[in-house]
């Protein structure tokens, strides 16, 4: 039976309500129970680095500025750092004192070019060259206590990009100590302890030891200390028949009842440290089955990703413990602007993040996502990181070509803001899943959140007038409008000579720019697409050059340069080098070729690309 609006709005009423008295918020469901999954715990950026940047690539010398930076998540792009430092050949070095709990954490560093990590003094990523944005891990051991962290960074050319980050790594190869009992009341000795890795266990019409412990009507108990960091945890317990969550020894999940194969789930906030779990089961007869499953409780307890915008609201800017409060944002796209005032009474105006999680359901076919954001977004699809700005630039305009398969599909947006403007959009093309649709609207980098209306066109000149596949008279006729007719206009070409729209009856595709009179000043204001200039070549690839690049006539240094083309811009590939390293493209009416390294595919499969040259 699906949920009304307001009985979902109520379902969250009462779990808030729940977590007052309780030590979580809690929902239970009845569910097919997800594969074992190991505990996750939140990557942290730590606070209050010193940071101290030089205009050089070595740190020698007097730095140009020193300051304190909340985290060391930035993406510079083809920009400097700050006064004093150019675009490129500079350096810096962070130093922060962080506390951190006994255990083993895992540093990951993403960079562009080089970095150096130090823990107490000792070197532990050792990446110090130059090279295109590759990230970097390395597992540590450390002790209670506080820790001297210093990490060093260079920029040579292109773009300049780094984030570092930890998470702890829970060592569960003897987590669980496990107690069998030969009755299903958990009563006397057991008759059978050992250390598990997991709960995880489906014994069918078996014993979890056949010499020891019977096939029906028994008992188990499994007890494990395991550190956490503060956050709120996702509990999910399966079980064949009966089964007991405890969680420092209040019991939060009751089901001790004959029963098929259930999962129950519950939502638990967390202080960092040790915390007790255990988990208690019986087996009456026939199958038998037990599994546990702890995992950062991100969207919505409700089962099944919702249909809606499951948002959770952080008073932080770094996602990081309890919501201060979740609610259902709806189900079309996200469209907020904060600028005056906050996410809710009472709620920061600044330094504070969202999480919004939702499931779209398509046919199959490319999607354009797009987020105009002030100041820091991640995008994932299916848990895939599809767009990261986290470090900004705020006021800036993102959009990726993602081929969604036919089915259903997990969207997470996470969002930081900091200080002055405060908005986010995000909607997709084709609107799969939107109601009611939210236009992809015609903005520009710049104008502080308040533009948001899409463009509109007039069919004029034409009594018919073609829409086809892509942008030339080559591309197949999807439909044919009238004169007269208004159409949304979406994009342009490079050449500004084609428009992409989507016409009253849905359809989207490339019309003559000759053929359509807009509301637009200049249509140059609408976002790039399509393969530029009609030049009457498309093979469905298209790539963003992640560093400024020269266009050359032919692959190889020794090629004339024709242009520039800066970091960013989308081009069309149709063609490749025999080795591989250089793509043929087309860019703003121009043909030629550039370097692959510094290219991210966003449509199609370059492996099948011509050998042009």
């Amino acid at each position: 039976m699906a949920l009304r609006p307001n009985r979902l709005m109520a379902l969250l009423l009462c779990a808030m309500l729940l977590a007052a008295l309780l030590p979580s918020a809690s929902i239970s469901r009845a569910a097919q129970p997800e594969p074992m999954a190991p505990i996750v715990h939140a990557a942290e950026t730590g606070s209050n680095w010193t940071g101290a940047y030089f205009p050089n690539r070595d740190l020698s010398g007097t730095p140009a500025f020193v300051r304190i930076d909340p985290a060391i998540v930035f993406n510079w792009g083809p920009n400097s750092p700050g006064s004093g430092i150019g675009v490129q050949n500079w350096s810096a070095r962070w130093d922060g004192v962080q506390f951190l709990n006994a255990g083993v954490y895992r540093l990951t560093v993403r960079v562009d070019d080089g970095v150096r990590v130090f823990v107490n003094g000792q070197l532990v990523i050792n990446e110090w060259r130059e090279q295109a944005p590759t990230t970097f891990t390395r597992d540590i051991r450390v002790s209670t206590g506080v820790h001297a962290f210093r990490v060093e960074y260079f920029q040579a050319l292109g773009d300049a990009s780094i984030s570092f980050s930890w998470q702890f790594i829970p060592t569960q190869s003897t987590a669980w100590t496990a107690q069998y009992f030969n009755n299903p009341f958990l009563s006397g000795a057991p008759v059978l302890t050992r250390l598990e890795p997991r709960i995880d266990h489906f014994w069918g019409l078996g014993s979890p030891d056949p010499l020891v412990v019977p096939v029906d009507r028994f008992s188990a108990r499994y007890t494990a200390t395991l550190a956490f960091q503060a956050a709120t945890y996702r509990f999910v317990l399966a079980g064949d028949d009966g089964v007991r969550l405890f969680i420092n020894d209040v019991l939060v999940i009751d089901q001790w009842r004959r029963q098929s194969l259930t999962a129950y789930s519950i939502d638990v906030a967390l202080a960092a440290g040790l915390h007790t779990i255990r988990v208690e089961y019986y087996e009456d007869t026939e199958q038998a089955a037990v599994r546990l499953t702890i995992d950062l409780a991100i969207g919505s307890p409700f089962g099944a990703r919702s249909d809606f915008w499951y948002g959770e609201y952080f008073a932080n800017p770094n996602l990081s413990g309890s919501p201060a409060f979740v609610r259902n944002d709806g189900f079309s796209g996200i469209n907020f602007n904060w600028n005056a005032s906050s996410p809710q009474a009472g709620f920061p105006r600044d330094y504070f993040s969202v999480r919004w999680t939702r499931r779209i359901c398509t046919p199959g076919r490319p999607t354009r996502f797009f987020i105009y954001m002030d100041d820091g977004v991640r995008f994932f699809i299916d848990n895939t990181l599809i767009i990261d700005a986290w470090g900004g630039p705020p006021d800036s305009v993102h959009q990726r070509f993602v081929d969604l398969t036919a089915g259903c599909h997990d969207l997470r947006l996470e969002y930081q803001q900091q200080t002055l403007q405060s908005f986010v959009v995000l909607t997709w093309d084709p609107p799969d899943g939107q109601s009611p649709v939210l236009p992809i609207p015609n903005v520009v980098p710049g104008s502080g959140g308040q533009s948001l209306a899409s463009a509109v066109g007039l069919v004029v000149n034409a009594n018919l007038l073609n829409v086809r596949s892509v942008d030339n008279v080559g591309g197949a006729v999807l439909e044919q409008i009238r004169g007269g007719t208004l159409v949304t206009v979406l994009a342009r070409n490079s050449a500004a000579t084609w428009l992409r729209i989507r016409t009253p009856s849905g359809v989207v595709g490339w019309v003559n720019a000759r053929f359509i009179q807009t509301n637009l000043p200049d249509i140059r204001s609408l976002p790039v697409d399509g393969i530029g200039g009609g030049a009457g070549v498309s093979t469905g690839v298209r790539g963003q050059l992640t560093s400024g690049l020269r266009l050359r006539e032919g692959p190889g240094l020794t090629f004339r340069q024709l242009t520039i083309i800066e970091w960013g811009q989308t081009v069309d590939i149709i063609g490749r080098s025999g080795d591989g390293q250089w793509y043929e493209v087309i860019y703003a009416g121009q043909r030629g070729w550039i370097f692959a390294v510094y290219v991210r595919i966003i449509q199609g499969n370059p492996f099948s690309l011509p050998i042009t040259g």
